[in-house]
């Protein structure tokens, strides 16, 4: 998907016997949307959208798409925790409540990624009568969303410093990347649920900050299964592949923390080389992955991180200060040197 150039007029509209002031957007699928002059309230359709709406302008937030657990609720700042849950159209979680949703009276909902097609865009919009814009969900798109999102919002300004912000790692790491050559590409596998024999495919876009920064996925020909993710391998495949190194993710199906603690005592995982050299590393989770699920803005740290793992002779990233600016500037939290700990841990040390 390219960027569409933002385009807005004004125009009037009767509402209720009053003047609205109402504006016409083209959003990033090419659909023309008429939303209000001036927004106040947005409804996140998604995780992706809805993370990209809390480090913008979480004051504009209707509410979440699903219940946050406790750890995560310990990284959003405290005001924003108990926003009510609305659910949303995700993975296999289309849970979202229309009558909800028209209760919670947004004046604008995103709908950001791969999650849900135009057709379910369409169809919400018509149900509800609340426009729907569709943004471009991918890693190098990250700073035209932030753009204009923050014309939907009349945010510009802090948008432009996030975006600007999208744009200098996003540069740095593909720049980097590109002169690697493929020969020396490190071969990774993403271990997902309890057991660590699920993953991602190539073609998966809860893959892609891993490929962008440079790694080269063993499971790259295995077929996706469905729109989710999660696909199914077996141990004797993960042998035959024998990855350089092992990325353990995590999300709400397994338990945090299981494959990664269980993996060095495994006698079959045990025989890997990425085991036997330590190159096992976790996915810092709080308050969103940096891999994937949500595939939103909370990867752009993680591309740092993965390509500080893969290439540490390239990537000379200061992470516990990177990490820092990342969490102040996109989070609006200061992270204590024990909740740094917490994140980077199993994330950047090799397993003792």
């Amino acid at each position: 998907m390219t960027r569409t150039l933002f385009r807005a007029a004004i125009v009037l509209a009767a509402c209720h016997g009053a003047a609205l002031a109402q504006r016409t957007v083209t959003d990033m699928a090419g659909r023309k949307v008429i939303i209000p002059a001036q927004v106040r309230k947005v409804y996140g359709m998604s995780p992706t959208s809805t993370v990209l709406m809390y480090t913008l302008a979480p004051e504009m937030l209707a509410g979440w798409n699903y219940q946050p657990d406790p750890p995560e609720m310990a990284m959003i700042v405290e005001r924003f925790r108990l926003l009510p849950v609305i659910g949303g159209w995700y993975g296999k979680n289309n849970t979202g409540n229309l009558e909800e949703i028209i209760r919670s009276r947004p004046d604008l909902m995103l709908s950001m990624g791969d999650a849900m097609g135009r057709a379910v865009a369409d169809r919400v919009q018509e149900q509800t009568h609340i426009p729907v814009v569709m943004l471009d969900g991918g890693l190098k798109s990250l700073p035209a969303t932030y753009r204009m999102v923050g014309e939907l919002l009349g945010t510009e300004a802090r948008a432009a410093e996030l975006a600007d912000y999208c744009s200098r790692v996003i540069e740095e790491v593909e720049t980097k990347v590109k002169a690697i050559p493929p020969a020396r590409r490190r071969r990774y596998y993403y271990a997902e649920g309890p057991t660590g024999l699920e993953t991602e495919s190539g073609e998966s876009w809860h893959s892609e900050a891993l490929n962008f920064a440079g790694g080269v996925n063993v499971a790259s020909l295995t077929a996706q299964q469905g729109g989710y993710g999660h696909t199914p391998v077996s141990m004797e495949q993960v042998l035959r592949w024998d990855p350089d190194l092992i990325i353990s993710g995590y999300d709400h199906s397994s338990s945090p923390g299981e494959f990664y603690r269980t993996v060095w005592s495994d006698q079959v995982w045990t025989q890997l080389r990425a085991v036997k050299n330590r190159e096992v590393y976790e996915a810092p989770q709080y308050p969103w992955n940096w891999v994937d699920r949500p595939p939103s803005v909370n990867r752009l740290i993680g591309i740092e991180w993965l390509a500080a793992l893969f290439y540490p002779d390239a990537f000379k990233f200061d992470m516990p200060a990177e990490t820092k600016r990342f969490y102040r500037t996109f989070y609006h939290r200061e992270l204590s040197a024990k909740e740094l700990e917490q994140l980077l841990g199993a994330a950047t040390r090799k397993h003792l």
